[in-house]
């Protein structure tokens, strides 16, 4: 059985086994939430991919682009994830730490798509900690 965690997301929850989903609405402005589902502990030193679930309520096609502020002893992978389109779709982006730790990162999604420039960003907070 898996864990179907609701994030709340513009247009109610989003049942999903990802930490963190993505909703675009219909005008193409990005929400983001945390939902109950765990990241867990990180091990040092190694890469770690951080599911996101994408519902694209607006359709719209482009790049989804994951930005953080620098925090010392993070490193952040977030290549842009291709929205396709399609209703629901998964993403992700990957992250390591470099020694044992517990750190407060803020993301930043957004997305440019057929509407161009009238997407809006919106952010997240997330706990990580790692082990060695």
């Amino acid at each position: 059985m898996t864990h179907q965690a609701p994030a709340m997301g513009c247009c109610g929850p989003v049942a999903t086994d990802a930490p963190i989903a993505v909703t675009i609405n219909p005008e193409a402005r990005v929400n983001v939430a945390r939902s109950g589902a765990p990241v867990g502990t990180l091990t040092t030193g190694e890469w770690h991919t951080i599911p996101v679930t994408v519902v694209n309520d607006g359709f719209v096609t482009g790049p989804l682009v994951v930005e953080a502020e620098p925090v010392p002893g993070l490193e952040l992978d977030a290549a842009a994830n291709e929205l396709t389109g399609e209703h629901r779709q998964d993403a992700a982006f990957r992250v390591r730490l470099d020694e044992p730790t517990m750190v407060d990162v803020t993301l930043t999604f957004r997305a440019l798509g057929a509407l161009g420039g009238l997407a809006n960003h919106s952010t997240v907070n997330l706990l990580l900690s790692s082990m060695r």
